[in-house]
C-alpha cells in the first residue's frame, strides 16, 4: 500500500530536500499505517512538530488507518502518474512529489501546472 504524507506550509515555507526525497508531497509504500510512519520518520518527516510555527501547526501528520493506503502512489485521491498539479509549489525542476518504493527505490515527480 502506499501512503500520502502532505506537508503543510508551516512557517510560511515547505522543506525541501531531494537527496532525502522530500517536498510537498511524501508517499511511502510500506504494508501498514505503522510501518509507513516509521519509513517516513527514517526518510526525515517528523511526528511532533517540533520547531514548527504554532499558528501554522505541524508540519507533519502521521497515518492513522491502513485504510487510508492505496493501490497505487496517489495525491489526494489522484494517481501520481498521469497527475497534473492545479497549483505550483516548488520552484520548477524541483520535484514536487516523491515516491519511496519498499525496494529502496525513490522517485520524483515534477508535474507543473495546467
Amino acid at each position: 500500500m502506499f501512503f500520502h504524507y502532505s506537508q503543510n506550509n508551516s512557517g510560511g515555507g515547505f522543506t525541501f530536500d531531494a537527496r532525502a526525497g522530500i517536498s510537498v508531497n511524501v508517499i511511502v509504500e510500506a504494508e501498514s499505517a505503522a510501518v509507513a510512519n516509521a519509513r517516513a520518520e527514517e526518510i526525515g518527516l517528523y511526528f511532533d512538530g517540533a520547531g514548527d510555527c504554532q499558528c501554522c501547526g505541524d508540519r507533519w501528520g502521521e497515518q492513522w488507518s491502513d485504510s487510508r493506503g492505496t493501490a497505487t502512489p496517489q495525491v489526494y485521491g489522484e494517481p501520481v502518474l498521469g497527475h497534473v498539479s492545479h497549483y505550483r509549489w516548488m520552484k520548477t525542476g524541483r520535484a514536487e512529489t516523491f515516491v519511496h518504493y519498499a525496494d529502496g527505490r525513490v522517485q520524483g515527480f515534477d508535474f507543473g501546472t495546467k
